[in-house]
């Protein structure tokens, strides 16, 4: 600890001389940084090392968990009228209602002259980065990866015929699923391959789209769905669906699914992973884990799914600091380590990925070094182009996609419809 002190204080020194227009000064010490989140393992990680930064930056922090119902609400309030707002906030990475490719527009301020300064913001992987850029401004530090993995009940692909060990593509994984539903009682499938709720780009759906390396928005924000590859991708859905190899992704009963046989594999974010705890432990299956099979050959062999990003309100008058201060709590090799033991939740610094923590043999997959694949496949993420109406895009999506599973509307007709409604965004787009 002593030597990562000392390499803080030495980057603080360096950090501050490349940005001589902003220092800490002496009327930043003992003053209060308020902290907002909305996840409370989030609250536990920051309240870890509460002491250190206290302690570093000669200020006392304070960390507020604000209900994710109505976070942005009350940053919007805060920030209109000016009182009680956070220095530093940690939110939902998969929600753009505060960043803009417009900084005029955006409730947090770009970081680009800080991150492009910063050793630790390096670290990070490039396509985990791409979720807090809008245009040409970063926005945010990463709080995880997520690396996306696929968890599997061995015992019944092999009873099946099939090594999913040897499977490569997505297209190989889908013929030979049709082997393993054929195994019927009362007209229906005993086992499934895969969950999905027929719902657009959601749950499974989402993560495949992300190796395919098309995109649904171009490099300059505006909608792309019925560009040909995209088009592509979701005729390939669609004949996957038809298959009959899905199964409904029931949250409540996921669990239960999968150590009663129903669901034979699921792909599996590092915050996922655990809901085959009980299968492993007390069905008669044996579980397995590995890489995403991938879409096309050389293609990536994972995706992303949820997670943080700390950023810091426009309102806020001395940037600097708050991101030193975030740089610390996003980059501290002793808390990243606990916290993937406590959560299984992945750093997001590639730096700690020499740890041995990360070779620990896996008991649920036979002894796999789990945490060894997670971090060799964050290192891969696909880079996924967001913006401003992306995530509201992907919902315009999945409305249009409802339709398209009905029988009322085709594969073009379903991304015109959704090109249409996403290109209103565009041209009635406002900011809150």
């Amino acid at each position: 600890m002593k030597k990562s002190l000392l390499l803080s204080c030495i980057l603080a020194i360096v950090f501050i001389a490349a940005f001589p227009g902003q220092s800490v000064t002496a009327d930043d010490h003992n003053r209060t940084v308020t902290i907002w989140t909305f996840a409370t393992n989030r609250e536990d990680d920051i309240r870890q090392i509460q002491g250190e930064i206290e302690s570093r930056f000669a200020v006392h922090i304070e960390i507020k968990l604000i209900p994710q119902y109505n976070f942005i609400d009350s940053l919007t309030r805060a920030m209109r009228f000016g009182k009680d707002t956070p220095d530093i906030i940690d939110w939902m990475i998969e929600n753009n209602r505060m960043l803009s490719a417009n900084p005029d527009n955006s409730y947090v301020m770009p970081l680009n002259q800080f991150v492009n300064r910063s050793a630790g913001v390096h670290a990070v992987p490039q396509g985990r980065m791409d979720w807090c850029t809008y245009g040409d401004y970063v926005y945010g530090i990463p709080g995880d990866v997520h690396p996306v993995v696929l968890v599997y009940n061995d015992t019944l692909w092999k009873e099946a015929g099939v090594d999913l060990e040897t499977i490569e593509t997505w297209d190989q994984f889908f013929e030979a699923a049709k082997k393993l539903i054929s195994k019927k009682k009362n007209g229906k499938p005993i086992h499934y391959a895969l969950p999905y709720g027929n719902n657009g780009l959601q749950t499974s759906m989402f993560m495949i789209w992300q190796q395919t390396g098309t995109q649904i928005l171009d490099p300059y924000g505006n909608p792309d769905f019925t560009n040909p590859d995209f088009a592509l991708f979701v005729k390939k859905w669609r004949e996957w669906v038809k298959s009959g190899v899905f199964c409904d992704w029931d949250w409540g009963q996921f669990g239960n699914m999968l150590e009663s046989g129903i669901m034979a594999a699921y792909p599996a974010p590092d915050w996922w992973v655990s809901r085959v705890d009980d299968a492993a432990k007390n069905s008669s299956y044996k579980f397995k884990v590995r890489p995403l099979p991938v879409y096309r050959a050389g293609g990536s062999r994972t995706a992303s799914w949820g997670g943080t990003f700390m950023a810091i309100p426009k309102t806020v008058d001395n940037p600097v600091l708050m991101f030193q201060i975030m740089e610390y709590i996003q980059f501290n090799r002793e808390n990243e380590r606990n916290f993937y033991l406590d959560t299984g939740i992945l750093p997001v610094d590639t730096t700690v990925y020499n740890d041995p923590v990360f070779d620990r043999p896996d008991a649920r997959f036979g002894g796999i070094k789990l945490g060894r694949l997670q971090c060799d496949l964050a290192l891969g993420l696909p880079a996924i182009k967001t913006g401003d109406i992306f995530w509201d895009a992907i919902n315009d999506f999945t409305e249009q996609y409802h339709l398209l599973e009905a029988g009322t509307l085709t594969v073009e007709e379903c991304l015109e419809n959704t090109q249409k409604e996403a290109m209103k965004r565009i041209k009635n787009q406002s900011f809150y």
